[in-house]
C-alpha cells in the first residue's frame, strides 16, 4: 500500500469516477486505474462496485474512505499550519440542505477569506447530515439536525413556514392561512428526507389533519414551477421567498420560527481553522 494508491482511491471515492478522479489529480485515467488495481490486489479487497456509469464504494471501501478522509484532511491541515499565510489559503467543503442561509454565510466567509477555495454540496437535510457524519463535508448548514455526541452545532437562523400560491389564487391575498384552510387545497409536498416536509407533516399530524398530496416534488425549484403552473399549493421558508410576481407567499398561522438553521461540524473538525472561521461568520 502506497500513498499514491490511497490518493487515487480517495479521489475516486470522492468523485465516483476514474475519469473525474484523474482530472482532480492531474493524472491520466490509466494511471489512476493502475493505482486502484494495485491497491485492491495488495489488500485482497474489492473497494468499488460498478453502478451504471459510476463507481460505488463497497463496505470495505466505505471503511477505508473514512480513514483516507481523515488522513488527507490532516495532511491539508498540516500544510495550512506550516504555510506562511495559512489563514488565507486551502479549501473548505460545505454541505447544506438549502442555498439561502448557507449562501449568506458563504458570502461572508468569502469576503473575509477570498483566497480560500470553497466547495459546496447541496442536498436534502437527511443526506446532508449523512455527508457530515461520513466526512464528505467539513461543515454543514442544515435544519433540525439530531443531537449527536460527535457533533458541534450553533444556531444560525430561525425561519417561518410559508404557503406558496399562484398570484391569482383565491387565497393569495390573505395575511395568513391556517393548515386547516390549506388542507382543503391540492397540496404539493416535498420528498421524505426534506426538512420542510418533516415540519409540515408533524404539524398536520398534531392537528389531526389527514392530507394526501396532489404532487410530491424532489426540490424547491420543482415545487416553485408546479405552483407557477397552478398545480397546487406548496410550502417553503420565509428566507426562500423570491419576488417573482407569478407567486405569492403567505405565512402559515402557528408555524412561526419553526425551522432552526444550524451550522454543524464534527467536534474534532473545529480544529480546522477554516471551519472555526466559518462559525465566526454566523450573525443571527
Amino acid at each position: 500500500m502506497t500513498h499514491a494508491q490511497l490518493k487515487a482511491f480517495h479521489a475516486v471515492a470522492l468523485t465516483g469516477s476514474v475519469q473525474d478522479a484523474a482530472e482532480r489529480l492531474s493524472l491520466t485515467q490509466p494511471a489512476v486505474s493502475v493505482q486502484l488495481k494495485a491497491l485492491e490486489a495488495d489488500s485482497g479487497k474489492l473497494l468499488f462496485r460498478k453502478a451504471g456509469h459510476r463507481l460505488e464504494l463497497s463496505a470495505e471501501g466505505q471503511a477505508l474512505f473514512i480513514v483516507t478522509r481523515q488522513m488527507f484532511r490532516a495532511e491539508a491541515e498540516a500544510r495550512q499550519l506550516l504555510s506562511p499565510d495559512s489563514r488565507h489559503t486551502g479549501s473548505l467543503v460545505i454541505g447544506a440542505d438549502g442555498p439561502h442561509v448557507a449562501l449568506d454565510l458563504i458570502a461572508e466567509f468569502r469576503s473575509r477569506y477570498p483566497q480560500v477555495k470553497v466547495e459546496t454540496l447541496f442536498s436534502n437535510a437527511e443526506h446532508t447530515w449523512l455527508n457530515l457524519l461520513n466526512l464528505q463535508v467539513d461543515v454543514a448548514v442544515l435544519a433540525g439536525s439530531p443531537a449527536h455526541q460527535r457533533v458541534h452545532k450553533q444556531l444560525a437562523a430561525r425561519q417561518s413556514l410559508m404557503a406558496l400560491l399562484s398570484a391569482d389564487h383565491v387565497l393569495a391575498g390573505a395575511d395568513s392561512l391556517t393548515l386547516e384552510q390549506l388542507s382543503e387545497e391540492v397540496l404539493i409536498f416535498r420528498e421524505q428526507g426534506s426538512n420542510t416536509q418533516q415540519k409540515l407533516a408533524a404539524a398536520l399530524a398534531e392537528r389531526q389533519l389527514h392530507v394526501q398530496p396532489g404532487l410530491v416534488m424532489g426540490s424547491r425549484e420543482a415545487v416553485f414551477e408546479a405552483v407557477v403552473r397552478k398545480m397546487g399549493v406548496g410550502f417553503l421558508y420565509n428566507r426562500e421567498v423570491n419576488q417573482d410576481p407569478r407567486v405569492r407567499a403567505v405565512p402559515v398561522a402557528g408555524m412561526e420560527a419553526v425551522n432552526w438553521d444550524e451550522v454543524v461540524c464534527l467536534k474534532n473538525g473545529r480544529q480546522n481553522p477554516h471551519v472555526a472561521a466559518f462559525f465566526d461568520c454566523i450573525q443571527e
